[in-house]
């Protein structure tokens, strides 16, 4: 059995990253900070652990994951959505600085939306910055495989962020036929 306190010690920070990078609140992040450290443990019972760094960034990216999921099923308040956090302070114009928060948010929103496995390479890949072999080791698939997920990932974000196409209203002389003549 681990040292819980050694472990959270050595990988609490890492954890912690993932969780607030991921769920944007600090208080989900808590608990799925928890989360991460309890669930590790328990798996400790019954296998022993070659690489306790990718086994808890593995647990702590699928619980947060996991709380997305819930938090836009739910959707119990639009104020939830206008609460996650972003705010740059690099950015001096308030309208950017909205602008990158609502980004987020449809990332976030989007990402919770896709399948586990292709929201967690995605992850992997454009957050934690791992290579295509790192995230096939944590995913237990071939590197192959991972670059499939994450570039599946991608197109199903990009389609989802994608700015939709506006109809312009047609003017009363452009939708009238008269005489004939258009």
């Amino acid at each position: 059995m681990p040292d819980a306190q050694a472990l959270i010690e050595q990988h609490g920070d890492a954890v912690w990253r993932i969780a607030v990078r991921l769920l944007g609140d600090t208080e989900d992040a808590k608990d799925c900070y928890q989360e991460t450290f309890l669930a590790a443990i328990r798996l400790t019972r019954e296998d022993a652990v070659k690489n306790w760094s990718a086994l808890l960034k593995r647990i702590a990216t699928c619980r947060a994951l996991d709380r997305l999921r819930q938090r836009y099923r739910r959707r119990e308040s639009r104020a939830e959505l206008d609460q996650i956090p972003g705010h740059d302070r690099r950015v001096d114009d308030p309208a950017a600085r909205l602008e990158a928060m609502e980004l987020r948010r449809e990332v976030r929103e989007a990402l919770g939306g896709l399948p586990e496995r292709q929201a967690e390479a995605f992850w992997l890949r454009h957050m934690e910055q791992l290579s295509p072999d790192e995230i096939a080791a944590q995913l237990d698939t071939t590197a192959a495989n991972a670059r499939q997920l994450v570039h599946r990932a991608t197109a199903a974000l990009r389609d989802r962020l994608a700015p939709k196409p506006t109809l312009r209203p047609v003017p009363e002389s452009e939708g009238t036929v008269t005489g004939g003549q258009r």
